[in-house]
């Protein structure tokens, strides 16, 4: 009975030394990981996880550089990856999700992001520390500061394997007990196991807010002394900027080496501009101001210099007594950066006080000059306006006398060019119509042309678009208007393609293109309709550049022929080039079917935001208006011009002509 007692004391005495110590409860996840070096996903890396020393799992990245590890909460692990033509890099990562949740712990893809030149951590092979907990996982040196607590996790699980073997030894003991002596310590073992597990529940408990509130008082503690560091160390370190260069202990202070930054070849150059200030005895305000310059200068490099190798040693702090003597030198550096601008602000209101100085002598000297000049151009200005403005007059007087005769002129033109286009009442006498002709100037570059042959009972329609608008593409339509009468009237050419050919050929040679630079020409869509009986009528159609649009009774839709890609007279260098033949077309169309033809003005008609009209809205606006009255549709065509243009400009002359058959 002593023995059993004894091991009861025992085995609860092992059991109070454990709930001193911390307790950690683990529960399995899945991790899920990225990796990249040098900002590049690695495929087929090898990805080996180390605990304690001890290989645990071994795995490969995809094609996609991710790889899963199934791993455990409350741990550190060393993960080493396995790359082609680079020396093993290893990272240490510490699990630490809160929570009692059994389930699996899936975490979103965590992206490895490392370096081939990276520098290690302590002492040991690792290159940078993680912290995964419920947030993701986040860059923590505090997993290296915190290897105490892992040592003491070890001992703790010595400690729970020794109560362990003794909890099997006691029950071992009672088994062979029998009878009440048996049920008693049974019944009083089980009791004792209760509070054992409430002890530990209860301890880890407690375990966890002292850990959380210790780390609360110790930021808090170097939060006070991070704040109260300047008042030490100002008393401490001060760079004189006026006086003397930054002597080895100041240099020591800053961690910057005094030889090499002394061998620098700009510290030298300032160095030797000090020292050649400093022979000179009286200096003068511009002297003094280089002096301080300078030393200024060799100041600012050395704080450049102490920056830089403050990052450095950020990179390689170990323990937390580093990390404050780097915020001292952080401090140091900042009270420096402060004096280095109190001696600038000192220096530009030198600079300032002798600029002001040289300013208001300048002033005083040339003040007189410069009224006296001012006055003399003042005067000759109002002179020279005064005759300038006499000269103006009189020459715009000359111009508006030439802009009205112009005007007159040009608006004379129009009245022949208009002479030239076919009337109305001479279309309407075979077929009903409608035409829309609206020039971009006075005068127009589009013209329309119509004449019945009764001998051959044919009618031709052309329309006609001459390079240009205005005064240059009124003589341009004047003489294609010319051209048409010969080929069709005189020579009685009937045949569309024949008419195009032969109308290109007397372009070319009454402008002499063969022989010049001119390259004026034409685009020309040109209708030969026949009528066969009351009821059905034959279209030949070619076009130079120019399509035709028509309507069929049975279909509500309006049909397109495109014309040939080549226009009528025109560049020299494409009629070298082989010539595309013009293009017939026949059609057969029965009585109250529609024929549109229209030059490109109303295509490229833009609206205020730029947009063109284009070839598909004209055709949508046919097809919805097909059935009215031809008038009802050249009103609409009209109205959809105005409302699309709204304040812009018409770019181009604009003719349609609408023939019902």
């Amino acid at each position: 009975m002593c023995k059993v007692y004894y091991r009861k004391l025992s085995f609860l005495f092992t059991i109070c030394l454990l709930s001193v110590n911390l307790a950690f409860s683990q529960s399995d996840f899945e991790f899920r990981g990225k990796l990249m070096v040098d900002k590049k996903i690695i495929k087929n890396a090898g990805v080996n996880v180390y605990c304690k020393s001890k290989l645990l799992l071994s795995s490969n990245t995809d094609e996609y550089g991710s790889f899963k590890l199934q791993i455990e909460n409350k741990k550190k692990y060393v993960i080493k990856f396995k790359v082609d033509e680079l020396p093993e890099l290893s990272v240490m990562v510490y699990t630490n999700f809160d929570g009692e949740d059994k389930k699996m712990i899936k975490t979103k893809n965590q992206i490895f992001s490392l370096s081939s030149n990276s520098s290690k951590l302590e002492d040991s092979d690792v290159i940078t520390a993680y912290q995964i907990d419920n947030n993701g996982m986040t860059e923590s040196k505090s997993v290296v500061y915190e290897h105490e607590i892992f040592d003491n996790k070890k001992e703790i699980e010595i400690i729970k394997e020794i109560v362990n073997n003794d909890k099997i030894k006691v029950e071992d003991s009672i088994s062979k007990l029998k009878g009440d002596e048996y049920k008693d310590l049974s019944s009083k073992f089980e009791r004792l196991n209760l509070q054992i597990d409430s002890i530990l529940e209860y301890t880890e408990n407690q375990s966890d807010i002292i850990i959380k509130s210790s780390k609360r008082e110790a930021d808090k503690i170097i939060s006070e002394a991070y704040y109260k560091l300047p008042e030490v160390i100002e008393k401490e370190t001060k760079i004189n900027m006026n006086t003397e260069l930054p002597n080895k202990e100041v240099l020591d202070k800053f961690v910057v080496d005094e030889k090499k930054f002394y061998d620098r070849e700009d510290i030298k150059k300032h160095k030797t501009e000090i020292e050649k200030l400093e022979t000179i005895e009286n200096k003068t305000a511009k002297e003094n101001i280089e002096y301080m310059s300078a030393m200024v200068l060799v100041n600012e490099e050395l704080v450049k210099s102490a920056k830089l190798q403050l990052k450095i040693d950020k990179l390689n702090a170990k323990t937390e007594s580093d990390s404050i003597k780097l915020q001292q030198r952080e401090v140091m550096i900042f009270l420096a950066e402060k004096e280095i601008g109190a001696a600038k602000d000192k220096i530009a209101y030198q600079q300032l006080e002798i600029k002001q100085k040289n300013t208001f002598l300048f002033f005083a000297i040339t003040a007189l000059i410069f009224f006296i000049v001012l006055f003399i151009l003042v005067y000759n200005s109002f002179r020279i306006k005064k005759k300038t403005n006499a000269i103006l007059e009189k020459q715009n007087i000359d111009i508006a006398h030439k802009n009205k005769k112009i005007i007159d002129s040009i608006r004379y033109a129009q009245t022949i060019q208009q002479a030239i286009l076919p009337l109305k009442e001479s279309i309407d006498k075979h077929f009903e119509s409608f035409i829309i002709f609206q020039p971009k100037d006075i005068v127009s570059g589009d013209f329309y042309w119509f004449n019945h042959y009764e001998s051959v009972n044919k009618s031709v329609f052309a329309v006609v678009d001459c390079t240009g608008h205005g005064v240059p593409g009124a003589f341009m339509s004047m003489i294609a208007n010319r051209l048409l009468v010969e080929v069709v009237s005189e020579k009685e050419i009937f045949e569309p393609v024949q008419i195009l050919e032969e109308v290109d050929k007397s372009l070319r040679n009454a402008l002499m293109q063969d022989e010049t630079s001119n390259n004026d020409g034409m685009d020309v869509g040109i209708c030969v309709i026949e009528k066969i009986d009351d009821n059905n009528s034959k279209i030949e159609f070619a076009g130079a550049k120019r399509p035709l649009f028509y309507t069929e009774n049975d279909l509500n839709e309006i049909k397109y022929i495109k014309g040939t890609v080549r226009g009528i007279g025109g560049r020299k260098r494409l009629r070298k080039k082989s010539k595309k033949e013009f293009e017939k077309h026949t059609l057969n169309l029965k009585k109250g079917e529609i024929l549109y033809l229209t030059t490109d003005g109303f295509f490229d008609l833009q609206s205020p935001n730029r947009k063109k009209f284009g070839r598909i809205n004209f055709m949508k606006i046919l097809e919805e208006n097909s059935k009215k009255s031809l008038q009802e549709q050249k009103d609409i065509i009209v109205d959809t011009l105005h409302l699309h243009k709204g304040s812009e400009f018409q770019i181009d002359d604009i003719t349609i002509m609408g023939i019902k058959i």
